[in-house]
């Protein structure tokens, strides 16, 4: 296989002929030779060696996804994940598998069938569960939909309660101006009215009835105010509780989304052992080899269920 190196950064190369070549970031150098328009330039493997911030060995993986990429074959992440580790077992089993083909008696081949049919019916059975988990998720979704609305209800309720309170602020405020100008009243009385002192006790017996009034319906205003004050603070708490509330259920339903992650990272676990039986037909299992992968997938499913048994 051949070595290749990628250009990192641009890299200034003076050749032996005293010629200097710009290695622009991303271009590939096989086996230590940069190829021009016109010519190859062969460039001391030390120089590249010892300058890994500049130069980095492409292995044949890299290429691969390149290749993918390149081509725009589906699922190129995928697709990598599957073909380097069939690749990996054919470079390791390749003198094995040509000196002599593996013998795979009847009772053996009716193993494996039934193996797949087990696999077959489990890999119904966590169809039938991704499709319960996305009607869960979607019933997840209504719910939070729901909260959001309650959420917003309770803002509006809310915003109506410090409306009423800024209100029985604005009518306090005006009881005080009232207040004031009872006062200033009481303090600019004409004294050349009050001629005689009968004049005067009549005026003032009245003046201090008007102001006994005047305090009782003050008194009470206040009494009013303070009741609406104490009916608003109440409804504050209650509010603090609701919101607290609906936090933890906030909380609730996040960990229940963190559950779903889980168990569907689970689930593409499983698919790949399961893509792992794919190649059944150019290399031959052994029955440790089937007996392993399906106590793997049983644990896995084990591990599935009580996730969600957790989630509830």
């Amino acid at each position: 296989m051949k070595i290749k190196h990628k250009v990192v950064k641009e890299f200034q190369y003076l050749s032996e002929d005293k010629k200097i070549f710009v290695l622009k970031a991303g271009t590939i150098i096989e086996e230590y030779n940069y190829k021009a328009k016109s010519e190859t330039i062969a460039i001391d493997s030390a120089i590249i060696d010892n300058n890994p911030e500049f130069f980095e060995i492409v292995d044949w993986k890299a290429d691969l996804l390149a290749y993918i990429k390149a081509n725009k074959l589906p699922t190129p992440a995928v697709l990598a994940k599957k073909l380097i580790p069939f690749f990996e077992d054919i470079v390791a089993s390749s003198s094995a598998s040509q000196a002599a083909p593996a013998a795979v008696d009847d009772s053996l081949a009716k193993e494996i069938d039934r193996k797949e049919a087990k696999l077959d019916s489990r890999d119904k059975s966590i169809k039938e569960k991704e499709d319960e988990i996305e009607i869960r998720i979607k019933r997840l979704e209504k719910r939070e939909a729901e909260y959001k609305e309650d959420m917003k209800s309770l803002d509006e309720r809310e915003d109506s309660i410090r409306e009423k309170s800024r209100q029985l602020v604005e009518k306090s405020l005006d009881l005080d101006d009232k207040t004031r100008d009872l006062n200033e009243r009481e303090r600019n009385i004409d004294l050349s009215a009050l001629e005689s002192s009968k004049e005067i006790d009549a005026k003032y017996a009245k003046l201090q009835k008007k102001i006994d009034l005047d305090l009782k319906a003050l008194l009470k205003k206040e009494k009013e105010f303070e009741e609406n004050s104490k009916a608003f603070l109440k409804r504050e708490n209650e509010l603090s509780s609701k919101e607290e509330e609906l936090l933890e259920k906030s909380k609730k339903n996040e960990d229940i989304l963190d559950c779903l992650e889980e168990i569907d990272d689970r689930i593409f676990e499983i698919n790949d052992k399961v893509n792992l039986l794919n190649d059944f037909n150019t290399r031959p299992f052994t029955k440790d080899y089937l007996v392993s992968i399906y106590l793997d997938l049983k644990e896995r499913i084990s591990s599935i269920r009580e996730t969600i048994k957790n989630a509830k």
